[in-house]
This record gives structure tokens, C-alpha cells and sequence, in this order.
């Protein structure tokens, strides 16, 4: 029981700090959440064994780097616009069509 909990949760850790690195760190949070909760879980079961600590401070430290790294990236992400060129022709382009909408609605309603 307790060494499958250890490799669940150096999986998960590893997993978290390797998705807190990339580009895709919003999608950490599940994986620290699963280290966290199996560190919690070791924490618990070292106590009624008195064994070793080791593996729990491995994977806190861990999930604390992953954790940090993931809100770091959210904080400071930056929005890439390539071109924002295309986007003001459309919007021109759609002003000029509604315009002549309008000016074919109005011709039309004198009538």
C-alpha cells in the first residue's frame, strides 16, 4: 500500500513539473493536486509505521516547484498578437458592409 502510494505520487509530481515547464501548465494543476494529496496520504501512513520521510519530502518539493512555476506562468503569460493588420481589415471591411446595409435599409424605407 504504501509503495504504490510513493510511485503514484513521484508519477504525479514529475508529471506536474514537466507540464508546469511547458506550454501547457494550465493543465498541472491536476497532477500536483494527485502529488499533494499522496504526500498527504504518506504523511499519515509514516506516522503509524515510523518509517522513512524521504519520499514524502521528495514529492512536496516537487509539487512546490511545479506549483510555483505554474502560477509564475499564470501571472506573467503574455498575449502573442502575430498580426493585428488582418484583424483591422476585417474590422474596417465589416464597418463598410454595415454601413451599406443601413444606407439600402433606409433608401429602401422611403418608399
Amino acid at each position: 500500500m504504501k509503495k504504490t502510494v510513493i510511485i503514484l505520487g513521484l508519477i504525479a509530481a514529475i508529471i506536474a513539473i514537466t507540464l508546469s515547464a511547458s506550454r501547457n501548465s494550465n493543465f498541472a494543476i491536476i497532477p500536483i493536486v494527485i502529488a499533494f494529496i499522496s504526500g498527504l496520504a504518506l504523511v499519515f501512513l509514516s506516522k503509524k509505521d515510523q518509517s522513512k520521510t524521504k519520499p514524502i519530502q521528495y514529492i512536496f518539493l516537487l509539487v512546490i516547484m511545479s506549483l510555483g512555476l505554474t502560477i509564475y506562468k499564470g501571472v506573467y503569460k503574455t498575449i502573442e498578437v502575430e498580426s493585428t493588420e488582418q484583424l483591422d481589415q476585417q474590422g474596417e471591411r465589416d464597418t463598410d458592409k454595415s454601413k451599406e446595409l443601413l444606407e439600402n435599409r433606409q433608401i429602401e424605407s422611403k418608399f
